[in-house]
């Protein structure tokens, strides 16, 4: 049950990481917090980083999956935009830590792979060459990782606006719209 062993650890640093300060929380903490043994840790994870790291990467593999049964895009940035904003305060607290350096990255990384098997399985980047596709997908990531963290923490987020405007800015349809 090694994946069950992980998905405890990293739902206690969760845990751990919402009550308090990321910097001070260590891997004894966890080890008691989960009261399992340090050498249980390490068979699972290499540091905190790595718990984080896998973490995001489950986190991605499951809104992908319910991703992919949605009809449209927009559909899509709308689903992706609400687990962010659910997520907003855990991913603050990480960017207030000292691991802001290493979150940043694998925010970038996770959102990254999230667009590619958006892309793959709905065959959006067939047409362009394969430079341009991991252009346009190292492009996106860093986009949406910015809006998401400009963005995320308003407290009155208008998700089905904001999922219009990155929908269209992505289909290249981006205009401005004209008020009546």
């Amino acid at each position: 049950m090694p994946s069950d062993m992980k998905e405890r650890i990293a739902r206690e640093f969760v845990r751990l990481a919402r009550a308090g300060s990321i910097d001070r929380i260590t891997v004894k903490d966890i080890v008691e917090a989960c009261h399992i043994t340090r050498q249980t840790f390490y068979y699972h994870f290499r540091d905190l980083l790595d718990v984080i790291d896998w973490s995001l990467r489950r986190t991605v593999e499951e809104l992908a999956e319910k991703c992919l049964r949605l009809d449209s895009r927009q559909q899509v940035m709308e689903l992706f935009l609400t687990e962010a904003v659910q997520a907003k305060d855990l991913i603050r607290r990480l960017l207030d830590s000292q691991l802001r350096e290493q979150t940043e990255r694998l925010l970038v990384e996770a959102v990254r792979t999230w667009l590619q098997e958006m892309a793959d399985q709905r065959e959006l980047l067939e047409d362009v060459s394969r430079a341009d596709a991991q252009v346009a997908l190292d492009f996106y990531s860093y986009a949406v990782v910015g809006i998401l963290l400009e963005y995320c923490g308003r407290p009155r987020l208008d998700v089905k606006r904001l999922a219009g405007q990155l929908t269209r800015l992505m289909d290249g349809s981006f205009q401005k719209e004209l008020e009546d």
